[in-house]
């Protein structure tokens, strides 16, 4: 009976925490839903927080466990293993059909992280991002700064989420690069984020913007002090 009532909690949760979020989520309305009283998520799960970080977690690791992180042997080319990474992300991002909350409460917590986000974060991007680092520093020509590896990383990354959270904006201003079911076909979609970011890492950035006259942007100093 217990562990019933613990899983018509998590079942509930999880779409009303992806459509509506942690803080405008109420205990009491998670228990109604589940039509059980009102003190079974502290009995069960300790509380509201404790039972986000384990619907964040479970479905951080259901989105991955379709679409794991690939594994390459030790001659693998660079290249290749970009293109792997960046392809698994465009999978792992369009899994929206088999674990629709999932990916809408992943969504929430890349554009707006909670605590339960900086967990997933530790145990899943971190990692995942330090891997990408890894392999654009060794196609890099030159040796890189660690933050200029990450601003390189971030444009690799910044590719694939626009398809997925700019789904809306794309099919108005680009639908010739969406499929008929409003997607865009996902291998071709990874290999043109590898080509193209293979050419920005190993291409030529001597490019200076010209300074105008009347153009130099203004600071504030006292948002500056922020």
């Amino acid at each position: 009976m217990s562990s019933s009532t613990r899983e018509k909690i998590f079942e509930v949760a999880g779409p009303v925490f992806a459509e509506k979020g942690f803080q405008s989520t109420t205990v009491r309305e998670l228990c109604d839903k589940a039509g059980v009283n009102v003190a079974s998520i502290n009995y069960y799960f300790g509380d509201k927080q404790n039972l986000y970080s384990e619907l964040v977690r479970n479905a951080q690791k259901r989105c991955e466990s379709q679409h794991p992180l690939p594994r390459w042997e030790a001659d693998t080319l660079p290249e290749q293993r970009l293109y792997d990474m960046v392809l698994t992300l465009l999978q792992q991002l369009s899994v929206a059909q088999t674990a629709p909350w999932e990916v809408q409460l992943l969504m929430r917590e890349v554009l707006n992280p909670s605590r339960g986000g900086v967990e997933v974060a530790e145990e899943y991007f971190t990692p995942f991002f330090k891997i990408l680092l890894d392999v654009i520093e060794s196609m890099s020509i030159e040796p890189q700064s660690l933050s200029k590896l990450a601003e390189i990383g971030l444009s690799v990354l910044s590719q694939c989420l626009i398809y997925r959270y700019g789904s809306e904006t794309i099919a108005k201003i680009a639908p010739n690069v969406l499929g008929l079911d409003g997607k865009p076909d996902v291998e071709s979609l990874a290999l043109q984020i590898t080509h193209f970011s293979i050419a920005g890492i190993k291409g030529n950035n001597s490019f200076k913007p010209e300074t105008r006259l009347g153009t130099q942007p203004t600071i504030n100093l006292q948002m500056s002090r922020l």
